[in-house]
């Protein structure tokens, strides 16, 4: 009698036993342990995408499943799904760039001080920010006993995304001089976005005519974060102009505003309150343009993602006693993003 159950009990056996193995057309190449080249990380702007190879896990001994972002082994959510479309399969996973309350699986997010590049836009900026995001995938821990002959699964993932942005050659060109002549001549950054109108209320975008806008008309200048992940408000550090496109070597420049120090032809309406910051300002010719019929002005900005808390702060320092200081915004930034916008003409009057 136990000689004809022995066959029945062996298919069962196999079956236990392989379930892994058959699950998914694994080259042979994948039979080793995990390592780096088996993490795939993009650090989106509003979801990051992980990507873990399932042949090298289930080699190891672990399925889909046995996967869980940040230790969440009980939350669903925090599951991968598989893909068996590539090759090599691969369990995938997506991370909201956020750290609210309702993020099931939440990672560690921090925001940093870091030391700006010397030759960057920002060299004279002491500190800039940035938000670092890190978290793992794992396999539930053998915490059993003082030693294990099976190996865990840890991958480890950073994103960084920096705070501090330049945003340059937005061209703008007023009219300088009537001028009689013979001769006839016919870019994030993706969550940035410079635009510039006509109206208080920031609702009919700047038409310019072909003779140019009047010296001296207003001009509304809005730079906003566009589907911007994360609770934190743009504040203009500096914002100037200049007769070209941005360079590092421009030497000529026209201020409209450096921290708390505002020219007067210019007003700043909102910074550092909202997504969006507006400033004005009326038009104007650069001298240099005295023998052309109109004047090209390229407006820039460099600004700054903050927290609401953060912008408040800096904000705070534009006391009147400190009004006259040409400083940015507390300390200043090298990570940035140059946003410009144009061209706008302005006509003699």
């Amino acid at each position: 009698p136990e000689n004809m159950d022995l066959p029945l009990c062996l298919p069962l056996l196999v079956v236990l036993l392989l379930p892994a193995q058959s699950a998914y057309n694994c080259s042979s190449e994948y039979n080793r342990t995990p390592d780096n080249s088996d993490l795939s990380v993009n650090c989106g702007t509003t979801v990051i995408t992980l990507e873990v190879n399932l042949c090298s896990a289930q080699w190891a001994g672990f399925n889909a499943s046995d996967l869980a972002l940040n230790g969440k082994h009980n939350t669903s959510d925090c599951l991968g799904s598989v893909d068996t479309s590539v090759n090599p399969p691969v369990v995938r996973y997506q991370l909201p760039v956020n750290n609210s309350q309702d993020n099931s699986c939440r990672q560690s997010l921090q925001i940093v001080d870091e030391t700006p590049d010397p030759t960057g836009p920002f060299s004279s900026f002491s500190a800039i920010q940035s938000v670092i995001i890190t978290g793992y995938i794992d396999t539930p821990r053998s915490d059993q006993g003082l030693i294990s002959y099976s190996t865990d699964l840890y991958y480890h993932f950073t994103c960084r995304y920096p705070l501090e942005y330049l945003i340059n050659n937005t061209q703008i060109v007023a009219s300088s001089v009537s001028v009689a002549t013979s001769d006839s001549n016919g870019t994030f950054i993706d969550t940035l976005k410079m635009a510039v109108f006509n109206d208080t209320n920031y609702s009919h975008q700047l038409v310019v005519p072909s003779s140019g806008l009047d010296l001296r008309s207003r001009v509304y200048v809005e730079v906003k974060a566009v589907n911007l992940t994360g609770n934190f408000y743009v504040l203009l550090d500096h914002c100037f102009a200049t007769p070209n496109a941005y360079n590092m070597s421009q030497t000529e420049q026209h201020n409209f505003f450096t921290g708390c120090s505002v020219e007067q032809r210019t007003s700043v309406t909102s910074n550092g309150l909202s997504a969006a910051a507006r400033f004005n300002f009326e038009a104007f010719r650069f001298v240099q343009h005295r023998d052309q019929a109109r004047s090209s002005i390229y407006v820039h900005c460099i600004l700054r993602l903050c927290e609401p808390s953060k912008c408040q702060e800096l904000l705070s320092g534009c006391s009147k006693r400190r009004k006259r200081a040409l400083t940015p915004f507390g300390r200043q930034s090298a990570d940035s993003a140059t946003l410009s916008l144009g061209p706008i003409y302005t006509a003699n009057e």
